[in-house]
């Protein structure tokens, strides 16, 4: 759906704002239900959450998909569909989160996020796009009919994984403590924290040219739907080489570093890309974006795996997401905003700056010395 939900925005209205609501209420779940998802995920088998919301999910897009092959459709059902979705994606996200440590070891931990990353990175963003706006060209109910099929087949194959996966709880509590129990061992952990604070403000920015970008492509880089599918695939191809190579360059240059090279090189890409009218090199801009996001996804999770005992790692997900997910409709908004003011080139320069300036203000933190001695510090570790 990664493009064929925008394209169907977009053959509805041009509007940069109604577009860009597309994106706000899809992402609008992570900051109203981050925080319930994370303290009942901690409360349940997180296998069994996954395959219930992947059926769940496989429900509601084949019911949008029945509705737009009746031609029965408005902006307004759109928007309850996408809703939906990312209601169950905050379940299945920060179960996915918390279910991963019960299967590899603390220093396996890399190697395993960057293959989930590299199979993410092929079915998302890859095959994903190109195959869906091809569908979308020949009917534009096809595309949700294969998104929903793919949600049941998910749902299947991680029913078939043997075992329980409840964490142990060692009292009973509500889930309004479990949650500030859950928020304040994160805001303890400096680094944690702030890395959080920092997908945070990456999330806003991305959106804010995220929401927008299916204009951005069609009027300034000229593309048609197809084309539309075919650029936006291509973070597929950096981001699979990025989640195969992070963890070696992790390794060889530390967690610390790969960060800092992350953010500053998102700022400079970022706006190189916003003064962009060739395809072929805002292609080609995508593909290094993809490559280095995949090595902030990779430390980023891992540290937060490696760190978090247990019984909190659906709060603290949940938290995380809450923090740093919750921005995204945000900035959706922003971007919906600055588009409809200032050209859909505008996101992209504000972004740019906003990452260089949070390069600067977190150089000290994210240091591999600081990381480091988190990971002793850790009472479990």
């Amino acid at each position: 759906m990664g493009a064929a939900f925008p394209l169907l925005v977009a053959a509805i209205t041009r509007d940069p704002l109604l577009v860009a609501g597309a994106t706000l209420v899809g992402r609008l779940p992570w900051l109203l239900f981050a925080l319930i998802s994370g303290a009942l995920v901690d409360r349940m088998d997180r296998k069994r959450v996954m395959v219930v919301t992947d059926i769940l999910r496989a429900v509601g897009v084949g019911l949008l998909a029945l509705g737009l092959w009746a031609g029965d459709v408005s902006l307004v059902v759109i928007y309850v569909v996408a809703f939906g979705l990312g209601i169950a994606e905050t379940f299945f996200d920060t179960s996915a989160e918390a279910f991963t440590p019960r299967l590899v070891s603390e220093d396996q931990l890399p190697g395993a996020n960057g293959r989930l990353q590299a199979l993410e990175f092929v079915g998302g963003a890859l095959a994903g796009p190109p195959v869906g706006a091809l569908l979308f060209a020949v009917t534009v109910s096809l595309p949700f009919v294969f998104d929903s099929a793919s949600f049941a087949i998910a749902a299947l194959f991680v029913a078939l994984i043997p075992g329980v996966y409840r964490s142990e709880r060692v009292t009973e509590t509500s889930v309004g403590e479990d949650i500030k129990e859950g928020l304040r061992w994160l805001w303890s952990q400096r680094v944690i924290r702030t890395l959080v604070m920092m997908a945070g403000v990456i999330n806003l920015f991305s959106f804010a040219v995220f929401a927008i970008f299916v204009l951005f492509a069609q009027d300034i880089l000229g593309v048609d739907d197809v084309g539309y599918g075919l650029l936006i695939s291509v973070v597929g191809v950096g981001g699979l080489a990025g989640a195969l190579v992070s963890p070696r360059i992790v390794e060889r240059i530390g967690p610390g570093n790969t960060l800092r090279v992350v953010v500053g090189g998102s700022a400079v890409l970022t706006w190189v890309f916003g003064g962009l009218s060739d395809v072929w090199v805002a292609a080609a801009v995508m593909v290094l974006y993809g490559f280095l996001i995949t090595g902030w996804n990779v430390v980023s999770v891992s540290l937060r795996q490696a760190l978090t005992p247990d019984e909190l790692r659906g709060r603290v997900a949940g938290s995380a997401r809450l923090l740093a997910w919750g921005t995204q409709p945000l900035g959706a908004l922003l971007g919906g905003i600055l588009g409809t003011a200032y050209g859909v080139r505008a996101p992209f320069f504000v972004g740019a700056g906003a990452y260089a300036v949070m390069l600067v203000v977190t150089w000290a933190v994210t240091s591999n010395k600081s990381i480091e001695t988190a990971r002793v510090a850790a009472p479990f570790a």
